[in-house]
């Protein structure tokens, strides 16, 4: 069982090299990989053979009816199971923050080293890993109101509504509205009345706050890019129309991975096949990637229905450093950013592998909370561009050139 206490005393040693354009370069700072860590705060998951979910062996659905059926009776029994381990006194219930139920089966826990360790050394638990937060990390460079967006026309524009280049450059949109299928967007909310976007609050969820209303703007941004709708004002998303969800995990700004692993547990629960996931979110600093991590797991888990289009990370650095964007899976694809004239963005991370492809994400205008727009950077702009594109296509993106950036060749991703 490979735990990150184990994880970080294997990189501290120095063994664990990544390969691309740095292969040279081996982590061996504690420190670094230690940062946003939270004290005494565990995500514990079950092996498959003591307590499964069904995930890993589940049909593919169309009817999303027919697959919450299936996954009600599926959690039922997992809560089950997870309550007869708490019974033997392992720890206290009253410790547990959190289970999951769909993607994997655990739970989130306060621990102490010694529960830990008899955790670490029971045969029925696969992954002991200690939380850590997540905060955005994202440039809000503009904010307009409806009418000052009307007035300004941002990018010399003459009609009411705009294409902005992160569109035009992924092949420009296509109508999305119609499909019974989700884009899950897994951030801080969605604007659930914003004009612009096609909001299923039925399924929105917060996970962070209160309320799955954006209290950020960083969700309804992306969630704009993705999917506005075409409906004359405002902006255009690559799959118009399309049904965007709410799956607030961040808040205003910040959240532990146990909680977002909640929101993709969810998404687990209720996602049917051709729905897309666009997770705009990462760590600030490094955290090493490790075969053995929740994240892993989870997308491991998730792309068994949905595709999931991931954001790379502003740190300038290699994305195989920072977990999830790090994880190479099928259905799961990382995205860096670059500029509308395409060149690499210089925020973006970088590495092939694992980012997969690459797409407008620097000074992107989009919907913002308040029924507003604004204009952000981010490989958070670049990611929903794929996530658009994924959905319209109901498969991978087809490449529409090429951005070279230290001495490699991105693709760029097209509808």
């Amino acid at each position: 069982m490979l735990t990150y206490k184990h994880f970080l005393a294997f990189l501290a040693v120095g063994f664990l090299v990544f390969s691309c354009s740095e292969s040279s370069e081996v982590i061996s700072d504690q420190e670094e990989l230690s940062k946003d860590v939270i004290s005494d705060q565990y995500i514990v998951v079950f092996d498959e053979g003591a307590i499964s979910t069904g995930r890993a062996s589940e049909p593919q659905f169309v009817d999303r009816g027919e697959k919450m059926r299936y996954t009600a009776s599926r959690i039922a029994q997992v809560n089950n199971q997870i309550d007869g381990f708490l019974e033997e006194g392992i720890l206290d219930a009253g410790q547990v923050q959190g289970r999951y139920t769909s993607i994997f089966a655990g739970f989130t826990a306060t621990l102490s080293s010694d529960e830990v360790s008899r955790l670490e050394s029971d045969p029925r638990v696969a992954i002991v890993e200690q939380d850590r937060m997540i905060t955005l990390d994202v440039e809000v460079e503009q904010v307009f109101t409806a009418e000052e967006f009307e007035k300004d026309r941002p990018g010399g524009r003459t009609q009411a509504q705009t294409t902005t280049c992160a569109i035009n450059n992924a092949g420009g949109f296509t109508n999305g509205a119609g499909s019974n299928t989700f884009l899950w967007i897994v951030d801080t909310g969605i604007d659930l009345d914003h004009p612009d976007l096609n909001v299923n609050t039925q399924f929105s969820r917060a996970f962070r706050d209160g309320n799955p209303d954006d209290s950020n703007g960083h969700g309804t941004h992306v969630a704009g890019i993705a999917a506005a709708v075409n409906n004359s004002i405002g902006v255009v998303g690559v799959s118009a129309g399309a049904q965007v969800v709410a799956i607030d995990v961040l808040g205003s700004g910040s959240a532990p991975t146990s909680t977002i692993i909640n929101g993709m547990d969810f998404i687990a629960a209720n996602d049917i096949a051709g729905d897309v996931v666009n997770m705009s979110l990462g760590p600030r600093n490094r955290t090493g990637c490790s075969s053995g991590s929740s994240y892993r797991l989870a997308l491991e888990r998730l792309n068994d229905q949905s595709r999931v289009a991931l954001a790379a990370g502003n740190s300038a650095d290699n994305a195989a450093f920072y977990d999830p964007a790090c994880q190479n899976l099928t259905g799961v694809y990382t995205v860096a950013s670059m500029t509308c004239s395409g060149a690499f963005s210089s925020f973006s991370n970088f590495g092939t592998p694992p980012v997969d492809w690459i797409a407008t994400g620097s000074s992107v205008t989009s919907t913002y909370r308040g029924g507003r727009y604004a204009t952000l950077s981010g490989t958070s702009m670049a990611s929903p561009v794929v996530a658009g594109i994924l959905h319209s296509r109901n498969s991978a993106p087809v490449q529409c050139g090429s951005v070279s950036y230290r001495g490699q060749s991105y693709r760029i991703a097209c509808r």
